[in-house]
């Protein structure tokens, strides 16, 4: 049915008024957002009082406890692995991406893939270069 501007000026009719269900149910999701949005900021939370208390509980352990051999020596291993892993599967990416059966799909990484590339090669060649560096100045600074 055709609007003209008669039926622009005319006051609407009992029929066409919403309906309260429809602000009932808006009503209801604004609530439910409210505690989505209160659980995320208590979760969120939560987390930040578990690192402030693992922070805390490191704080107060003698430093000795912590720098033993141990602790320290699985640490670092456990550390250089995951870097490693982490630059064979960058590596592999790489390989994959630039083999000659890829180049018909091949796009131009996104800024964010690029980004991301770059922070995860940085932070594995970073963490091989403090594992090293720890495994030079240990014996030099911390003799037994």
């Amino acid at each position: 049915m055709p609007v003209n501007e008669t039926d622009l000026i005319l006051p609407v009719d009992e029929t066409q008024k919403s309906s309260s269900p429809s602000l009932l149910l808006s009503s209801a999701a604004l609530v439910g957002s409210l505690v989505e949005g209160a659980c995320a900021i208590l979760v969120a939370s939560a987390s930040a009082k578990l690192f402030l208390g693992l922070g805390a509980v490191a704080g107060a352990v003698k430093a000795s406890r912590l720098h033993a051999d141990i602790v320290r020596i699985p640490v670092l291993l456990v550390s250089a692995a995951a870097a490693l892993i982490t630059l064979l599967v960058l590596w592999n990416a790489w390989r994959a991406r630039n083999r000659s059966a890829a180049r018909w799909r091949k796009r131009p990484m996104t800024l964010r893939e690029n980004f991301s590339f770059a922070v995860t090669l940085l932070a594995s060649v970073m963490t091989l270069a403090l594992v090293v560096g720890e495994a030079i100045e240990h014996p030099i600074f911390h003799v037994h």
